[in-house]
């Protein structure tokens, strides 16, 4: 095998495979998930590109067994680099378990399928997905068994539809440029496995995935730096970005202070305290309708949701599933909301401060009720 040859053929690889592993390792402590992810992903893009070059050189040699083992090798991790690139894709994303283990089990099937060629000394399987074939000049020939063969390939289609699908759910809500980056990866990604096809080649998607995963890791960096490092939640920056461009189309405001956090940071430590901000943030971003409402940070313990041209009635169940979970939790916090249509003739200044109204309502019933001195508590 020409080492000298396959260093120089993957020199742009090995350059973004640098890049990638340096990032990754740079920010391992801090957003340990993503890094890790990128960290695998890397590292099965080069080991495909070994794998590629040993296929080649096998049937240069001649050496069906080898070529076999590493075609074998190739058909099954080539799908578990996309599977691998739509964990990527939704890093920032809420997804069920459930979801993840449906979308993995084409992984397993497509492993059993491949499994087949390596039972050399069984005719029937040997031969029923893809074999080599020795040739008088010394080479060896790929031959494909049945359409068993084609496994692989209909496996990262369906993967391929996948990405397009969790791409496309990004342009529901307000931040729909969110979804540009992917989908541009998509397309390029498309556009590569059909090339592959139609040229009977393999050696292209490695590289392709690689680039588009940086520029996943770009764009999930970018989406990082607009949200709030404690809650996930986007930020005051990314609110006073948001209401200077889509002010016109809001039409329902919810504003939310925490109650008692001073104490809980008093009695307990500021991790008790921080701990119970991010949980709060978590029943807020589950308990609204993505499409048309975002969840701010403004500050210490104040949040903010808006509502983008939506219903009433979801306004309204997302203020009552709020406050469901707040009751079943540890935690409270006074909640003031307002609706308001184009027929009402109110700007977003004085929904603004109408919801700050109630809320502050809120929370003096609150601490009326409870017997708590506020000034100490908040």
């Amino acid at each position: 095998m020409d080492l000298a040859n396959y260093f120089a053929s993957n020199v742009p690889l090995f350059s973004i495979s640098i890049v990638m592993i340096f990032l990754s390792i740079r920010n391992l402590k801090v957003r340990k998930k993503e890094s890790v992810l990128f960290l695998v992903f890397t590292m099965i893009v080069l080991f495909l590109s070994v794998v590629v070059t040993i296929e080649k050189y096998s049937q240069k040699a001649g050496l069906p067994i080898l070529g076999t083992v590493f075609t074998s090798i190739g058909y099954i991790f080539r799908p578990i680099l996309l599977y691998i690139f739509i964990l990527l894709a939704n890093m920032d994303q809420v997804r069920s378990k459930k979801f993840y283990i449906i979308l993995g089990t084409p992984l397993l099937v497509n492993f059993v399928i491949y499994m087949f060629p390596l039972f050399f000394n069984v005719e029937g399987l040997a031969k029923l997905v893809f074999y080599y074939e020795p040739l008088m000049d010394g080479t060896a020939k790929f031959v494909r068994g049945s359409f068993l063969n084609f496994t692989s390939h209909i496996v990262c289609a369906l993967y391929l539809l996948a990405l397009i699908y969790v791409s496309t759910l990004r342009f529901y809500g307000k931040h729909r440029r969110d979804g540009l980056v992917l989908v541009l990866c998509d397309v390029i990604i498309i556009a590569t496995v059909l090339t592959e096809m139609v040229m009977d080649r393999n050696d292209l998607l490695n590289i392709v995935c690689e680039i588009c995963a940086m520029i996943n890791y770009i764009f999930i960096m970018s989406i990082n730096s607009s949200k709030d490092p404690l809650t996930n939640l986007y930020d005051r920056r990314t609110y006073y970005e948001d209401i200077s461009k889509y002010q016109n189309i809001v039409n329902g405001v919810v504003q939310i202070d925490m109650n008692e956090l001073k104490f809980l940071n008093d009695n307990y430590g500021h991790e008790a305290g921080d701990v119970a901000l991010a949980k709060l943030a978590e029943m807020f971003e589950t308990s609204i309708n993505r499409k048309t409402m975002c969840v701010y940070r403004l500050s210490g313990d104040e949040f903010l949701i808006l509502m983008y041209q939506g219903k009433k009635e979801d306004l309204e169940n997302s203020v009552r599933l709020i406050k469901e979970k707040l009751d079943k939790s540890n935690y409270s916090a006074a909640v003031g909301y307002y609706y308001y249509g184009k027929e009402d003739n109110v700007s977003y200044k004085d929904a603004l401060k109408k919801s700050e109204e109630l809320m502050y309502l809120d929370k003096e019933h609150y601490y009326k009720d409870s017997g708590h001195d506020r000034r100490k508590n908040n």
